[in-house]
């Protein structure tokens, strides 16, 4: 007779997997207010370097953030959290779903 099956919940990759599916969908759903707030907190810091500019009798340069435009984004967090979903999902399945199968 064969022995019963781990549940899925036993392996820690199953719970790397779930987190940062979350993860994944936190960050897409704060994504357009991080944004909102990025640009005004770099428009605000470019602001003060013409201003800084204009005192030194220098002509401003570059062009100011925009929403869609910034220089710090959740890029690279997206896509370290997409590949650890990644490497989580295919480790738990060779260990779950192709063990399962050899049984």
């Amino acid at each position: 007779m064969r022995a019963a099956d781990p549940p899925m919940t036993d392996s820690p990759w199953f719970w790397v997997y779930l987190f940062a599916t979350a993860a994944l969908i936190a960050l897409a759903l704060m994504g357009p207010k991080y944004a909102a707030r990025q640009e005004q907190i770099e428009r605000e810091f470019q602001g003060r370097q013409r201003a800084a500019q204009s005192i030194g009798g220098e002509e401003p340069s570059g062009a100011l953030s925009s929403r869609e435009k910034t220089l710090i984004t959740l890029r690279p967090l997206f896509l370290a959290v997409a590949a650890i979903t990644v490497v989580a999902w295919f480790i738990f399945w060779r260990k779950h779903i192709v063990q399962r199968k050899q049984l």
